[in-house]
């Protein structure tokens, strides 16, 4: 078939020339032979062999002569030999700029946490350490639902509950303990129930459908079945608000509720405790500032064991 007379074969430009080509071309020139340069790249002599031999094809030209002091630069090789080294300046500056900003203890830290671990607990905790490391920016990211760490929407997860994903580095760091409670002044007007019959009369406050934790809502449902709900929101301080303001029975944790003296457990045998794991993604070996956040709230999480757990009152040591 004859090619048409309007047709323009273009020739086809080469591919840019490696890094690691001149990496290897480096480390002959500097070594002067194929075996030191071999033991300093960490390969074998053939395999260098045939790389300096497909870079001589790549280039169209000798790098190098063989003399009996060794390995001898042509001049093809001479003239590659500075822009090379400039290369390898440049790539060694890339990745100073890099890791040096991973290794430094400044910069931003994202953590993500439901609204009562991190506003009553997390934000005063972390004060300590902001005040011993002024350089790295505690960001917070509440959400009552899991957000993805491998998409690097956060640095740090405080999860109520296992992780599923299973390329994220994640540790249990104790329990939370959950309970009921109502204001005094309600259950000074209600009255104080002591079984489901009890609750007959009594108001709820509950989680919004799209926010609840899935065991916390199931386990609150059973608990309150009997009240009849007032109060609904999709924010636990709204409803610790509605709670203190009298509205009737919610779910609160119990080093949260501890701490507010107008608030009174109600059926204390009614209790459940959530698993609290520290989440990260795999990131954190290389960041600094990541992985001295990670080890302050692993170990104020150990010193707040009990209290999380509502084994003693909030602020108390474990005995």
């Amino acid at each position: 078939m004859s090619r048409s007379p309007s047709r323009v074969d273009l020739p086809i430009d080469p591919a840019p020339l490696e890094w690691t080509a001149l990496r290897d071309f480096l480390a002959v020139a500097e070594g002067g032979s194929l075996s030191a340069a071999a033991r300093r790249l960490g390969v074998s002599q053939p395999t260098l062999t045939r790389r300096m031999a497909a870079l001589e094809e790549r280039l169209g030209a000798e790098l190098f002569l063989r003399t009996p002091r060794g390995l001898e630069l042509t001049e093809a090789g001479e003239a590659i030999l500075e822009p090379a080294r400039r290369m390898e300046q440049e790539a060694r500056a890339a990745e100073v700029a890099v890791t040096g900003r991973d290794r430094a203890l400044a910069g931003a830290v994202r953590i993500t946490a439901t609204e009562g671990l991190a506003i009553d607990w997390l934000t005063p905790e972390l004060a300590d350490f902001q005040r011993d490391h002024p350089e790295i920016e505690i960001q917070f990211l509440i959400r009552n639902t899991n957000v993805n760490l491998l998409e690097r929407e956060a640095d740090i997860a405080v999860r109520l509950g296992r992780p599923r994903q299973v390329d994220l580095v994640a540790r249990k760091v104790g329990d939370l303990a959950y309970g009921l409670y109502a204001a005094k002044r309600y259950l000074d007007e209600r009255g104080r129930p002591e079984d489901d019959d009890d609750l007959q009369g009594h108001r709820a406050v509950v989680f919004d459908e799209a926010m609840r934790h899935a065991q916390l809502g199931s386990w609150l449902e059973q608990s309150l079945g009997a009240a009849r709900i007032v109060y609904r929101a999709n924010s636990i301080q709204a409803q610790l608000a509605a709670m203190r303001a009298g509205y009737g029975i919610g779910a609160q944790a119990a080093f949260i509720a501890g701490r507010r003296p107008e608030l009174e457990h109600v059926m204390p045998e009614r209790n459940l405790l959530l698993d609290i794991w520290l989440v990260t993604h795999p990131g954190l070996r290389r960041s600094a500032r990541m992985r001295a956040v990670y080890d302050f709230l692993l170990t104020r999480f150990e010193v707040a064991r009990c209290a999380l757990a509502g084994q003693v009152p909030p602020g108390a040591p474990c005995p």
